[in-house]
């Protein structure tokens, strides 16, 4: 994801092979995540139905992998088409269109159909949280199989698909969270119903998640953009400085998400009693985003810098002084954004313990 939209194009036009170095570090980083996700849920599914929903979204991603393949190979015989998908325009023309929307579809798909194969067994004590964290595990498996192909094809290193573990659960949230609540309306109203019994909700409810899945293609279209923009030149690269304020952003909103379905407080940070407060506190919260992201971009590209080098070389006088240096550079305005993001929760408990 991190390397740009051009990537799929690239995997499906080299040579297939299946080296198991490479599926090891493509489905260890998204297990760990479920894993992790799975041990912070209060009411949790089985865990071995989240890992048949992770290799069910694995399923999807070859089967979104195939329709790509198919419209690169119907489009790459249009050359004007060609040089548009060479500009910014036609990037996020071809992401809209076409590549979000086929991933984001399969997702879908995919979360729909193990729900429906699943029933009422997989929706265990929390019907709403259970949801959630089978739409995480999909898209989680969704990723190890992207990245089982683009570390066999030499398209992505292991740290750059490892750092973009849960980039495709980010934007699977979307459509999972209203599936939640769709699930969680529908159990408030009648719980003791069979499924099939049950009083239909309203169009508007029912119609949710796919309006909550045009959310999840705008925001994989936007990510795949913002990565690609560095290819430009300026001021169009600068675009690319977007990239990790708002893959921060998008995490931000996953674990609030995360936190709705399990019915906790709400983390606030937009506690102003004017207009003109709330405003300033909006506006620092993005200050907040634009600095903690661009430092983690600083410690991305910093790590992606010294790969190549032996252990050893990190321990020479120069590459340790540039790795000590670079480090307290970007520390800086993490240190910034944490200090904002301190300020305004606490700003936000003095308002509701006053």
């Amino acid at each position: 994801m991190v390397r740009g939209a051009r990537a799929e194009w690239n995997v499906l036009n080299s040579e297939f092979r299946i080296p198991n170095s490479e599926f090891i570090w493509a489905v260890i980083p998204p297990l760990l995540l479920l894993i992790y996700y799975y041990r912070r849920a209060t009411a949790p599914p089985p865990l071995f139905l989240l890992l048949l929903c992770f290799g069910w979204g694995a399923i999807f991603g070859s089967i979104a992998l195939g329709l790509e393949w198919i419209f690169e190979h119907l489009t790459s015989q249009w050359e004007d088409w060609q040089r548009f998908t060479r500009t910014l325009a036609g990037v996020a023309v071809r992401q809209l269109v076409f590549i979000a929307p086929i991933e984001e579809g399969c997702k879908l798909a995919g979360v729909i159909t193990s729900q429906w194969l699943a029933g009422r067994r997989g929706n265990g004590r929390s019907p709403a949280l259970s949801i959630f964290i089978q739409t995480i595990a999909i898209a989680l498996g969704f990723t190890a199989q992207e990245s089982w192909v683009y570390l066999s094809n030499g398209v992505a290193t292991v740290f750059e698909r490892a750092i973009g573990t849960p980039i495709h659960a980010m934007f699977s949230a979307a459509f999972g969270y209203a599936l939640a609540r769709e699930q969680g309306r529908r159990e408030l109203r009648e719980p003791r119903k069979p499924r099939r019994l049950r009083e239909k909700l309203p169009l508007a409810s029912r119609l949710l998640p796919f309006a909550f899945s045009i959310d999840a293609i705008i925001c994989h279209a936007l990510v795949n953009i913002f990565s690609s923009a560095w290819r430009y030149n300026p001021p169009i690269n600068l675009l690319s400085y977007l990239l990790f304020p708002f893959l921060l952003w998008l995490f931000w909103r996953m674990e609030s998400w995360w936190r709705q379905v399990q019915h906790q407080p709400s983390i606030i940070l937009i506690s102003g009693i004017t207009s003109i407060h709330r405003y300033w506190q909006r506006g620092l919260v993005a200050f907040a985003l634009m600095l903690g992201g661009n430092a983690i971009f600083g410690f991305f590209l910093l790590v992606r810098t010294l790969s190549p080098l032996h252990p050893v070389q990190l321990l020479e006088p120069d590459i340790f002084w540039f790795i000590a240096s670079r480090s307290a550079l970007n520390s800086i305005p993490g240190a910034i954004a944490w200090g904002i993001y301190r300020y305004l929760r606490f700003a936000a408990s003095r308002r509701n313990l006053s």
